[in-house]
């Protein structure tokens, strides 16, 4: 990586860090500046709003997951709930990130189209995934809309609650994928 790309992705990891700790709207550019150790005004070399920053950290963590699944053609839905579970306690930050993105979308037309487009590109990463596993395509669609429901609930019902027994829901949760997938 170039110099200027790995400037670019200190920045992108400091406003991770920032926004997940502090939420979008109790950060500045400075906070994000002061966790990456460069002056502010670097940050708008790179980025040309707060706005611009928050969806390009989104884009190039959603990236990485997808290539997860996408590099990995033999994981079976079996293991991607548990990787999906496990997310939830290594990578708290992340849901709350999500979280934070998704409360915004629905109080900010500009980021409105983001966030449909995060759900509308999970889901469809989602549904091509299971279309290995189930005959039909609309099943594959419907099923993908519930699980990403389901996941995002699950984690949000951790995040507040850190005695609630998400083994069990997801083990109902893959009870439920067993009874869909084609084997």
């Amino acid at each position: 990586m170039s110099a200027k790309g790995e400037k670019r992705q200190q920045i992108l990891d400091a406003a991770y860090k920032v926004f997940s700790t502090k939420g979008f709207n109790s950060s500045s550019i400075k906070d994000i500046a002061n966790e990456a150790g460069i002056a502010a005004g670097l940050i708008h070399y790179y980025f040309k709003s707060k706005e611009e920053l928050l969806l390009t950290v989104q884009r190039d963590i959603q990236q990485s997951f997808h290539q997860q699944y996408q590099n990995n053609k033999d994981v079976d839905p079996a293991n991607v709930l548990t990787e999906i579970k496990e997310r939830v306690n290594n990578f708290p930050d992340w849901y709350r990130f999500r979280f934070e993105l998704y409360a915004l979308g629905l109080k900010d037309e500009n980021l409105q189209s983001e966030v449909n487009h995060i759900l509308n590109d999970g889901r469809e990463s989602l549904a091509s995934f299971l279309q290995e596993y189930i005959d039909k395509q609309e099943d594959t669609d419907a099923l993908a809309s519930i699980l990403l429901a389901c996941f995002d609930g699950i984690a949000l019902q951790k995040l507040f609650d850190e005695n609630f027994n998400m083994d069990n829901a997801y083990q109902m949760l893959q009870d439920i994928m067993v009874s869909y997938t084609k084997k």
